[in-house]
């Protein structure tokens, strides 16, 4: 299994629209995915399950004596045969400080859980091909780790000179962490506006061949399909808004030796 997190300290840059379709992109090509929620406004849950498990939070910290607790209480099953999720409950947001207050060793070993549990398939019956994290716009000592847990680490950005200049930031954070920097990917690009041609440009020659050359347009599919608990696959198949995500996850393998 090959873990994927889907990461940038800036919010409101399509982590979640991505990790959505990404994971129905890779079910699509047969692959099994275990999506993580580990952002606290748990919309990736939402999106996958109607009833989600009590989530992530309670996987992590035991609200009463603060030990290990088994990360299988937030697993859900979701209307996709190849697709499970961890699940994230708004609660998540309060326990980051209680995880940042164990021992470094404590945290890791929660961490590790949730790494560890791909690789139990008595438990949910099936052994996944990848593991997509969609991570919140933060770094703490959960992000920290989790950073340092996961395979490779891809960068959503919408296009504007400040997400460019920080994504030094970004970079600078995934480094220190010691994961792959797999890439990073314009979201809600316009390819009518010349100012979003010019920083797409700016993009690539800042980061060169770390800049992929997929690119997610923006468009009303991308956003309908969302609004209608779908992806851009199942709401218009045919839109190059939908191919988009297809490249995408076409790149993103590619960029991991598949």
């Amino acid at each position: 299994m090959k873990s994927i997190a889907l990461y940038n300290n800036k919010g409101g840059v399509g982590k979640t629209t991505s990790t959505i379709n990404i994971s129905q992109q890779l079910a699509l090509k047969g692959k099994t995915v275990l999506v993580v929620d580990l952002d606290g406004q748990a919309n990736s849950s939402r999106f996958f399950t109607e009833n989600p498990k009590p989530g992530l939070a309670d996987a992590l910290v035991d609200a009463a004596v603060a030990e290990l607790v088994a990360p299988e209480i937030a697993l859900c099953t979701t209307r996709y045969d190849n697709i499970d999720i961890i699940t994230a409950t708004p609660e998540l947001n309060n326990i980051i400080s209680r995880f940042g207050a164990f021992a470094e060793e404590h945290q890791r070993q929660q961490t590790e859980k949730i790494f560890s549990f791909s690789a139990m398939p008595w438990y949910s019956g099936r052994k996944y091909d990848y593991m997509l994290i969609d991570m919140p716009p933060a770094l703490n000592a959960l992000t920290k780790n989790i950073l340092s847990s996961c395979d490779y680490v891809f960068v959503p950005i919408e296009l504007g000179l400040f997400s460019i200049q920080g994504i030094p930031t970004v970079t600078d954070i995934i480094s220190r962490c010691g994961t792959k920097f797999g890439g990073c990917f314009a979201n809600r690009f316009d390819k009518d506006n010349p100012s979003d041609v010019q920083l797409l440009d700016m993009l690539r020659s800042n980061l060169g061949k770390k800049a992929m050359d997929s690119v997610i347009p923006y468009s009303r599919v991308i956003k309908n399909s969302i609004n209608f608990s779908v992806s851009a696959a199942e709401y218009m198949n045919w839109t190059s808004a939908s191919d988009s995500f297809k490249k995408l996850t076409d790149e993103i393998l590619e960029r991991v030796g598949e």
